[in-house]
Order: structure tokens, then sequence, then C-alpha cells
């Protein structure tokens, strides 16, 4: 059921990008309009991206689901329906308000469980819906592609208030006593370090799904089509290299430092390279960038420990949406001020940043008794 809802958050945010560079005609705006659309967007993912803890001390994780996959369908039926901007803007924002409350419970999730193979699945299923979602727009149509993530969400919604529905103990907040979790040390500086690293990985993925297809079309000059399915490429790498994280026969951080060098030579290809090489880049760019968030987020445990996991799962959401909220505007302003190849540019040296910083966070001891703590 888990993998289902990861499928039904992801197929808005994938179709935003890929279907804007289009849709933008119907409301009567520009190109750099994106970045308000994923600035609402990215505030909502913020606004409740460390949610899971309190919301699962006073709601099974069956009837909170249930909820937040309705609210979530109904936003999609809203960006379907509405021809104003304004209420597009405030959907797309609701769109991310649930959307991060569904997030910040399966990432809590995974910081317990702890397995990379688990991890790869279900953030692979977040590729599935990211993959669907823009190849849907570019075959059919902005408003049809919204209507049908509110049918899946809707199917998900269904699904999670069956009663044979078993939910992982894992979900259970109880689990970790309140107090326990609050008295975990965790190092300053190592924590830091691991948000930040949340921060440019999470950003990378963020921008390139909202701003790949404008870049394409409007400095490659390829088709609405073509962007629109280069789009869908990226996910579809992201999905297949996620479902194939847990074949892997490396450590995390072995797997997490050869996508880090990945990454850089894909997205400097993606930024200099003409219209098909760019297309192969991001394809492939989504390939290595499949395994960052899962990786990290599965090894939250081994960095800060386990009783602090939970707690520190939702800041590292924090810091994730923090970053693509910002980094999805910065690609905006870029666009209006210096013209289309920005987003590309500013991909490639955020690729060139997270490499020393990931290095650095494999030094992260965990909780030593004589650090400072937060």
């Amino acid at each position: 059921m888990q993998c289902t809802a990861y499928v039904a958050f992801a197929a808005p945010i994938g179709m935003l990008g890929a279907g804007w560079p289009e849709a933008r005609h119907a409301y009567g705006r520009s190109s750099s309009a994106l970045g308000i659309l994923a600035a609402g967007y990215g505030l909502g993912r913020l606004a409740t991206s460390a949610t899971a803890l309190p919301l699962l001390r006073r709601w099974h994780v069956r009837h909170a689901s249930t909820v937040l996959l309705v609210g979530l369908a109904a936003s999609c039926f809203g960006v379907a329906a509405t021809h104003s901007f304004a209420v597009l803007v405030v959907a797309m924002t609701a769109n991310g308000l649930f959307g991060g409350v569904l997030d910040s419970i399966g990432n809590h999730f995974q910081t317990v469980v702890r397995d990379v193979g688990r991890a790869g699945l279900m953030f692979g299923a977040y590729g599935v819906g990211a993959t669907l979602g823009p190849a849907l727009v570019a075959l059919t149509s902005w408003s049809v592609g919204y209507a049908a993530a509110g049918a899946v969400a809707l199917v998900a919604a269904w699904l999670a208030a069956r009663p044979p529905v078993r939910w992982p103990a894992a979900f259970d907040d109880r689990a970790v006593p309140r107090h326990l979790a609050r008295q975990a040390q965790v190092p300053r500086l190592g924590l830091a370090v691991l948000l930040g690293v949340f921060a440019i990985y999470c950003g990378i993925e963020v921008v390139t799904a909202n701003w790949a297809a404008s870049f394409l079309e409007e400095h490659r000059h390829a088709t609405t089509r073509a962007a629109g399915l280069a789009v869908s490429g990226f996910w579809a790498g992201m999905t297949l290299g996620r479902l194939l994280l847990g074949r892997l026969r490396a450590t995390p951080n072995q797997i997490l430092g050869g996508a880090a060098v990945a990454v850089i030579a894909c997205y400097g290809a993606l930024a200099v390279l003409p219209t098909a090489g760019a297309i192969v880049g991001l394809v492939l760019g989504g390939v290595v960038l499949s395994a960052m968030f899962p990786a990290l987020m599965s090894t939250t445990a081994d960095r800060v420990g386990q009783t602090a996991a939970g707690r520190v799962s939702g800041w590292e959401l924090l810091a994730a949406n923090v970053s693509a909220t910002v980094l999805s505007g910065v690609a905006g302003l870029l666009v209006s001020r210096v013209g289309s190849a920005g987003p590309a540019v500013l991909m490639a040296v955020l690729a060139v940043v997270g490499l020393p910083l990931l290095v650095w966070s494999f030094a992260a001891d965990v909780s030593p008794p004589d650090v400072e703590v937060w």
C-alpha cells in the first residue's frame, strides 16, 4: 500500500515541470511563472515535512493515510479543472501539503526499517508515478494528466482504508518512547553535514523535474512532446535505479560515492551537449541520482543513532524541502535574468559542490558522548 501512496503523490510533481511549457498559454503566463507554482508546492511540502511523529501519536496510520490521500485527490482535481492561475497556485500548494505528510510518514518508516533494498522499492514506486505523469501529460494534456493523478490517489485511499491491510510496527511512534527520542544525543557537525547533503541532492532532483523540459524546449529547441518524454525518461531512469538498488553488492557509502561522481558527469553533459546528448544525459542522470535519497535515508541511524533516527528523519525531509523550494525559485530567477540555460548551470554547480560534502558526511560519528548536541 505504501508503494501505491508513493505513486499517487509523485505523479503530480512529475507532471508540473513537463506540462507547464504548454499549459502556461492557457493561463497567459510566462515560463518563469513555473517558479511560483514550484514555490507554492514546495512551501506546502515544507510546512508538512516533519509531521509524521506528531500525527502518528494521535491517529492510526490507516486513518491518516486515507484522509491524506483523499485530500491529495481533491487537489489534483482542482488543478485539472481550474482556468485561474490564482486557484492553480492554491491547488498546487494543497498538493504539496498532502504530499508532504505522506512523504514524512514513509520516510519515518525507512529510518526505522533500515533496509536499502526496501527503500529502493518504495522510492522506486515514487519514480513510477513521476515517470508516468510526464509521459501522460506529453501524450494527452495537462487536465487529463492531473485528473488521472487524482483517480490514482482515490484508489490508494481505498487501499489504505481496507481492514485486511497490515501496517508494520515501525509505523507506531510508541516503539521509541518520546522522552528517549528527545534525550538522544546527535553530533552537531555531523548532522549539519548530513542535512547539507540531503539539501543538495534533493535540490538537484526537484530542479531537474521542474525545469528540464523548459530547458530542453527553450534552450535546446526540442519539441514539447520530446521534452516531456525526456523528463519521463529521467524519472524512468530514477525508477529503474531504485528498483535495482537492493541488488548492488556494495556498501551504502560505496554506492553513494560512486553515484555522486556519476551525477557530476551526467549534469556536466546536460549543460554543454546539444539536444540529443542532453536528453541522454538527463536519462542517465536519473539512473545515477536514484541511489542518493533511499541510501541516505536508510543509513540515517548509522550516522546519528537508532534512538534519534525518527526525529532526524523529519529534519532531513525539512532540509530537502527547503532546498527544493529555494532552488526551484532560484532557477526561475535565473531564467528571467540570464536566460533559459540557467537551470542546467545551477544543477551542474550543485552536483560539483555535493561530492565533497557527501564524502565529508562519511566520517560522521554516531552520537559520541562528548560532543555538542542539538
